[in-house]
């Protein structure tokens, strides 16, 4: 039973907040606002979603390289797009496709790779909350909102560091072998990888937005956008859908030209086109990794992995790219 209700909550909460988002923004108005996006939409979104696609791999490529095992950029490039795909059909399975890949064809244990995503995961909340931290000392007009967000980050960040300088010795578990270990320099090398990814995201989401004529200062973004990223990634909803557009149409609706209603309507396009790009192209991309030689012996290591795990699992290996649903969507 809890298990069952496990896989149906994220989709009534996608189902309930876009309801809320359509009884309050008119469908009529969305569409008007989809069929004045100029012809340069597509092309320029379907460019950043695979833009984030390929700094997403390079970054788990890097990382996985120093703390894990080394693998060629070709056969990650390969493993992070058929992901996409399973993650799509089963969140858990996508969750935990790479940690099993790697276990299987490089010998490495499941939780030194757990432990490596959980570095990979880390980096990318760091990311976030510095883009988010440096947009606020040059934007200080944006929602309070984000305000708490980030002063709530940054004690979470003071506890962590104090965590690992300490190194007490409840944490003295495989699951954090790599995040102790790695220390501030090996933070320091997965951050500045990780950069990439998180630079095209903010981008794939700000020419979507411009698009559709709203006009976001770029410090405002840069504020606002990390905060869209850590909403759409919590595992409440399904793919990001709902929590992406409601947040997006919080955060980004006053920019919007026209009247309430014209402007809301403008950002939640913006917001479900880009998403539709996004999905639309790991799906594609997804079934043609799953084809290759890479993509099979992944699927095979994944059965494997599912038919011997315990029937009462609790979670799996968090996903190693990421904010998931801008690009789980991008």
């Amino acid at each position: 039973m809890r298990k069952s209700l496990l896989r149906i909550l994220p989709w009534v909460v996608t189902a309930g907040l876009l309801l809320v988002v359509f009884h309050r923004i008119s469908f009529e108005k969305v569409m008007t606002a989809v069929h004045r996006a100029p012809g340069w939409t597509l092309p320029s979104i379907l460019g950043f979603v695979v833009a984030v696609y390929l700094a997403d791999s390079f970054a788990i490529w890097k990382t996985f390289g120093w703390f894990l095992t080394r693998m060629s950029l070709s056969d990650v490039l390969l493993v992070r797009g058929a992901t996409y795909l399973l993650a799509a059909i089963n969140y858990n399975v996508g969750q935990g496709a790479i940690v099993y890949f790697v276990h299987k064809n490089a010998g490495t244990t499941i939780m030194r790779g757990i432990a490596t995503t959980l570095l990979v995961l880390g980096t990318n909340v760091l990311a976030l909350l510095f883009l988010a931290t440096a947009g606020l000392t040059a934007a200080p007009d944006v929602p309070h909102a984000v305000k708490v967000l980030v002063v709530i980050a940054w004690v979470g960040l003071a506890i962590y560091v104090a965590l690992v300088a300490l190194r007490p010795r409840w944490l003295d578990r495989p699951v954090f072998e790599v995040l102790l270990n790695a220390g501030l320099g090996g933070h320091a090398r997965a951050l500045v990888v990780r950069l990439p990814h998180i630079a095209s995201l903010m981008a794939f989401q700000f020419a979507a937005l411009r698009a559709f004529g709203i006009h976001v200062p770029f410090v405002d973004a840069l504020a606002t956008l990390p905060v869209v990223f850590l909403v759409a990634v919590l595992p409440i909803s399904v793919q990001g859908l709902g929590t992406t557009q409601a947040t997006m149409v919080y955060f980004f609706a006053r920019y919007a030209p026209g009247s309430g209603d014209e402007r809301g309507a403008a950002v939640l396009a913006a917001s479900l086109v880009a998403q539709a790009v996004a999905l639309g192209f790991q799906a594609v991309l997804g079934v043609i990794c799953l084809r290759t030689r890479v993509g099979r012996a992944l699927q095979a290591s994944t059965k494997e992995a599912v038919e011997i795990s315990p029937p009462d699992a609790g979670t799996s290996p968090p996903d190693a790219g990421t904010p998931a649903a801008p690009l789980q969507a991008p």
